[in-house]
């Protein structure tokens, strides 16, 4: 079975399950958390992130990224194309959830996780890995800022809930695993469906862990 074929039977697992996914958050319920712009006056709320539903997103993009590698194009670039897509709002969601209320700060996850795969994208191989390694350091400055807040909260006596911080660690693990594959392969990358496949991990666990961990 060549690449294109798998992209495409990746696809259509990735839809089937952003399907199944959205008739458990139906019936879960929502599971929301308020956005904040703080401003000289005091917090104004400004929306409601709708995490439960919001999950889908990310799984749903790669799933579209496989379908155009099924397609016979982003031979070279699904990966990249679909890291960019889906782990930026993987990562904003984990960060509201864990207590990220303040929009600018969300904005600047969002912001410095796009980056991180920016730089990666600028990886060829066999050439320079620099840009693959700073990637790596750009790439956790959002989990630190995570990391913070649930040490904050412990420390004020308000943590995030178990099944969160559960839900962030196995999350994390996933992203780690992801890129350390890519890192150890950077000299002779894995096929684009393999590489989909790692990139949907972390996304697919969200999307089954808030229901399951998180209360609406």
């Amino acid at each position: 079975m060549n690449d294109a074929r798998r992209a495409g039977w990746l696809s259509a697992g990735l839809a089937l399950v952003t399907v199944l996914l959205g008739v458990v958050a139906v019936l879960h319920g929502p599971v929301a958390r308020p956005v904040f712009a703080v401003l000289p006056g005091g917090p104004v709320r400004i929306a409601d992130l709708r995490v439960g539903d919001a999950v889908l997103i990310p799984p749903a993009l790669v799933a579209v990224v496989a379908v155009i590698r099924a397609r016979g194009r982003l031979a070279g670039g699904a990966v990249a194309w679909a890291l960019g897509a889906a782990s930026p709002i993987v990562l904003v969601l984990v960060a509201r959830l864990n207590g990220i209320a303040d929009a600018v700060a969300i904005v600047l996850v969002y912001a410095a996780s796009g980056g991180a795969v920016l730089l990666r994208s600028l990886h060829r191989p066999g050439g320079d890995p620099r840009p693959l390694h700073w990637s790596a350091v750009l790439g956790i400055v959002p989990w630190g800022t995570v990391a913070f807040t649930q040490i904050g909260g412990l420390l004020t006596g308000s943590p995030p809930s178990g099944g969160v911080r559960v839900l962030t660690v196995v999350v994390l693990a996933a992203a780690v695993a992801e890129f350390v594959v890519a890192e150890r392969r950077r000299d002779r990358p894995a096929p684009a469906a393999a590489g989909l496949a790692l990139v949907a991990l972390p996304a697919v666990l969200l999307a089954v862990l808030v229901p399951a961990l998180v209360p609406g």
